[in-house]
């Protein structure tokens, strides 16, 4: 597949309105399912305190024939093609806002993730009757019904699905939604950096439980693959420029080698609390400045003199101040961000509709 030829296909038919939008971006959908390897028995008799009950309100009972350790590739290549999106474009409904300007490379990450998933699937198939038979072996007293209940080889394998839709144009159907669709982008954009925000500042501002004290320089890769997927998407919303602007700042004032702290990671802290918050990274987007680089205050320490002829007593001409005190706004270490519960991707593309 071509996905670059074929978003540019897809983007002659764009009309010149919100320009930036057409143009620079397409949608991406993707598809995935399995087995899950469990039958329904239709005549089950269910049985509640000794009595056998029978109702149209009570479902026939399941039968696994096919053992559920064997059919975990729909969680696992669900959660890595998540991953894979969301690196490269922002979640719209069913689809992702993917940058034109990136699909070669997330082309590159589809197919990879396309030939392990027909290597792992190939493999399941080939084990096929030696897995049935063991779960067979393991399961004799309901040996029979699994051998009734199963899927033949080729039934079995035409379950397993993975695609992933062509590149799909960003074109309203009315013009006047037009803007509509790009604040709609633009909003879930500053959700999806927020929850990423937070998870930066769970993973590595704790330790135990506890706050800790200092963060490696691993820290900056985080960050910097939240201020790539900005720069890529920063057409969507010209605010979008003020916070790339300030992310690097914040990181061209950090040491560049050793560990992060005092001053420096409350200034990393603070701006990162900003960005764990939806609210408030909309804010400073909008040029409401939710943060700003403070210097470090070092102690003034004036010159000390020694004086031979005063049996060699140093004597200051100032008495030297004490450390000073970070203010409370900067102490943020232990200030545990609001986040949003996970909205799990859909694996269905609801016939690749929009939604709208």
């Amino acid at each position: 597949m071509n996905l670059l030829n074929d978003a540019v296909q897809n983007g002659q038919e764009l009309a010149q309105n919100n320009a930036s939008l057409q143009e620079g971006c397409c949608l991406l959908g993707w598809q995935l399912s399995s087995p899950c390897g469990e039958s329904t028995l239709p005549n089950a008799k269910i049985e509640l305190d000794g009595n056998q009950i029978s109702s149209n309100q009570i479902k026939g009972s399941k039968i696994q024939w096919f053992p559920r350790s064997k059919l975990k590739l729909t969680t696992k290549y669900s959660n890595r093609i998540t991953r894979v999106f969301n690196c490269f474009g922002v979640k719209y409904g069913d689809f992702t806002v993917v940058p034109t300007a990136r699909l070669n490379e997330l082309q590159t990450e589809l197919e990879s993730i396309e030939k392990d998933w027909s290597d792992e699937v190939s493999n399941i198939i080939a084990e096929y009757d030696m897995s049935l038979n063991t779960h067979v072996d393991e399961n004799q007293e309901i040996g029979s019904l699994i051998r009734k209940y199963a899927l033949t080889q080729g039934e079995f394998k035409s379950k397993f699905k993975l695609r992933f839709t062509k590149p799909l144009a960003m074109k309203a159907l009315y013009e006047e939604d037009e803007q509509a669709i790009t604040n709609d982008v633009a909003e879930t954009l500053w959700q999806e950096i927020a929850k990423d925000a937070s998870t930066v500042y769970k993973q590595n501002w704790f330790k135990a439980n506890q706050p800790v004290s200092q963060v490696s320089q691993k820290v900056r890769s985080p960050f910097k693959r939240i201020l790539s997927k900005l720069v890529d998407l920063s057409f969507i919303d010209e605010g979008i420029e003020r916070v790339v602007d300030t992310i690097q700042e914040v990181l061209n004032n950090l040491p560049n080698n050793g560990y992060i702290k005092d001053h420096d990671l409350a200034q990393l802290t603070n701006w990162l609390l900003v960005m764990c918050h939806e609210d408030t990274l909309r804010l400073h987007a909008q040029g409401d400045v939710q943060f700003k680089i403070e210097p470090e205050i070092k102690p003034d320490i004036k010159s000390v003199s020694l004086d031979s002829n005063s049996d060699n007593t140093i004597e200051s001409t100032d008495t030297v101040p004490t450390e000073p005190t970070v203010n409370s706004t900067t102490e943020t270490s232990s200030l545990e961000p609001a986040i949003a519960s996970d909205d799990e991707r859909s694996n269905e593309l609801s016939d690749f509709g929009f939604g709208w």
